[in-house]
Order: structure tokens, then C-alpha cells, then sequence
């Protein structure tokens, strides 16, 4: 994999470390599209009466549309996310109607992208991870991708349990709040959007997520900075704190 930033925690005892990137060789993207389909299917968001293959891939993977990000430990895939880039994004295309943000507006199509098919999973069912760690430093991997990309902002879509996890955090998205869900039910992911809660569409701005990810990187009560992409998780009272709050 190509590193953009790497996160050194200790796990029963052991220092280990994340890598955080994108995926270059043929083993971790079968690695990381089979994880996709474990868990989408596990999480029963799957349509069964829809063939498909053994891989999780749709249309803007297939017609090479897609940027991939994974987070690695001991070689193995623990987190996915991908960015998708076309004239027009699913979540306008497929899966919403609604009035454009003129904030959205101001920014080029071909300075746009979506993000979707984020997944992080345990390292280990007996050991802690700090998931939503691993999250964001997931998509800071995207947004420094994306600046340098020159793609400005852009659409998701989440579940409501993801919606309240990023309004925890603080992380700057913005909920577009006048929509119709347009998306078929018997559609491959009729299942997510319609039997798990409330899906909903939201956007962002590649600069302002920088920053708060930044500021947070900057967080010397959470990370000790060991190099120019290297990071270690402080084992301190602060970040107990944020574990017992469920924020860590």
C-alpha cells in the first residue's frame, strides 16, 4: 500500500501500528472488496434477491470511478472507504432528490467526489481498538488524497448511528435536511435503506474536514507526533476519559 499516515497504539502490552493508505496491489483490493461484501452482507444491507458477485463492486467500481483507502494492521484489513468521482455523484444520481446547497453549487462537478463503503472492523474480538480513531484517520487519508486532487467537497450518505457517532465527534458535515429517498427497494442496497433506520444524504468540505483533522492530529493530550506521517496514541487519563465516553 501507498502510506499517507501511520497510528502506533499498544494492544495487550505490544506497541502495533496502523498503516493508513491506499491500496496498490492486486491481493489488498480482493482483500479489501471482500471485507466490503463480509460485512454489507453480514449487516444484511444486501438485497439477496439481486445476483451478484463474490465481491462487493458496483458501478463506479467497476467502470473505474473509485479511489480506495484502507487502514492495515499485522497485513491485515481492518478499514475501507472510497471516493468517487463523476459528473454526477449516487447520492444526487441514485439515491436522493433534493435542492442543491448553493454552497455545493459554487464547486465544479469535476472538483467533486463522494464518499461511501465505510467500514472498520476490530482488530482482534479480545482486543480493544479504537474505532472511531480509525475512522478518522481513514478520512484524512481522503482529504489529504483529495487536496492534492484539487477535489473541493462533496456528498455521503449515512446511517443514523453514523450521523450521531460524527455529531459526537464534532466532525464538520452538513445534513442536507429537505430530501426524498428515491432509491429502489429492490435495488442491491434496498435493504439499507429502508430496514436499518433513516439513511441520510449528507455534504462536506474537503478544507474545513482537513483542518478539524488536523487540529485534532495537533491534540498533544491524544498523539505525540514521531515524524513527518508517524503518530502514537498517548495512553493518558484524557484519552481513558474519551474510551469510557465511547468517543475514542
Amino acid at each position: 500500500m501507498n502510506v499517507i499516515s501511520e497510528l502506533s497504539l499498544p494492544i495487550l502490552g505490544m506497541s502495533k501500528t496502523i498503516y493508513f493508505g491506499i491500496p496498490n496491489t492486486p491481493v489488498e483490493l480482493e482483500e479489501m472488496f471482500k471485507l466490503r461484501y463480509n460485512i454489507y452482507n453480514t449487516l444484511h444491507y444486501f438485497n439477496q434477491d439481486v445476483v451478484r458477485p463474490p465481491l462487493d463492486k458496483d458501478q463506479y467500481d467497476l467502470n473505474g470511478k473509485c479511489q480506495y483507502f484502507i487502514a492495515k494492521i499485522d497485513e491485515k484489513i481492518i478499514g475501507t472507504m472510497r471516493l468517487i468521482q463523476d459528473e454526477f455523484l449516487p447520492t444526487e444520481k441514485d439515491c436522493f432528490a433534493f435542492e442543491e446547497p448553493l454552497s455545493m453549487k459554487e464547486i465544479a462537478r469535476q472538483n467533486r467526489g463522494e464518499l461511501g463503503r465505510l467500514i472498520v472492523v476490530s482488530h482482534d474480538k479480545n482486543t480493544y481498538l479504537p474505532r472511531n480513531i480509525v475512522m478518522l484517520f481513514l478520512m484524512y487519508s481522503v482529504m489529504v488524497f483529495s487536496e492534492n486532487k484539487h477535489i473541493l467537497g462533496g456528498y455521503s450518505f449515512i446511517t443514523q448511528k453514523l450521523y450521531g457517532k460524527l455529531q459526537k465527534l464534532k466532525f464538520p458535515f452538513h445534513l442536507i435536511e429537505h430530501y426524498k429517498n428515491i432509491y429502489p427497494r429492490d435495488g442491491l442496497l434496498g435493504p439499507y435503506f429502508y430496514e436499518h433506520g433513516e439513511v441520510l444524504p449528507i455534504y462536506f468540505f474537503v478544507k474545513e474536514a482537513k483542518i478539524y483533522l488536523e487540529t485534532l492530529l495537533d491534540n498533544k493530550n491524544m498523539f505525540r507526533k514521531e515524524s513527518g506521517r508517524k503518530y502514537i496514541l498517548r495512553p493518558t487519563i484524557y484519552n481513558t476519559f474519551l474510551k469510557i465516553l465511547k468517543i475514542l
